[in-house]
């Protein structure tokens, strides 16, 4: 009987707290907040980076003997895999700075360019960069050049290269490469 008492009695405390609470209630919002920054993000035909390796002038293979003009676009090389710029729909233009490479000035005897390639052992293949893919507007070295991008889709990252040999002397054969470095500024 205790028992039962005590189990009556609970319960209307338990009954008596409820109805106390459901007799009223409040109401408010929750506020809910993003704040996107203006961005650009360059792929560089593997992927999305905002920093790193923007891609490849890849002037391909050709014989130690070649004389004559190469062109590449920033990329892998192919259509398929050149790099892109897209930026958010509020940014129209962007500053690309472009500097003159590791080997700046080298190998005005083999040919045209104010950038060169080297094998790692004195011998240079100069080239040239450009914010056009007609290759008329040079970058020259530590100055930035405004280009328009598409906004708020893909647009080519405008670095396109071209070699001009005009040396009929063969080169030694291997690997020529340089490293310029890029800033994309808006």
């Amino acid at each position: 009987m205790k028992a039962s008492f005590k189990l009556a009695a609970a319960m209307a405390i338990v009954s008596a707290s409820v109805g106390a609470h459901a007799a009223g209630q409040i109401s408010g919002t929750v506020d809910a907040q993003l704040v996107l920054t203006s961005s650009c993000v360059v792929n560089n035909g593997s992927g999305p980076v905002t920093s790193g390796n923007f891609g490849r002038l890849d002037f391909g293979t050709q014989p130690a003997t070649f004389t004559g003009v190469l062109t590449a676009q920033a990329g892998g090389g192919s259509p398929a895999q050149n790099s892109t710029i897209t930026c958010d729909t509020g940014v129209s233009s962007v500053n690309v700075t472009v500097d003159g490479g590791q080997h700046a000035g080298q190998g005005a005897t083999v040919g045209v360019g104010s950038r060169a390639l080297t094998n790692g052992n004195n011998v240079f293949v100069p080239y040239e960069v450009f914010s056009d893919s007609a290759r008329t507007n040079v970058y020259t070295a530590g100055t930035p050049v405004t280009v328009a991008v598409n906004q708020g889709t893909a647009t080519p990252l405008p670095i396109y290269g071209r070699i001009n040999k005009t040396s009929p002397a063969a080169l030694t054969a291997g690997t020529y490469t340089d490293t310029l470095a890029v800033t994309v500024a808006w």
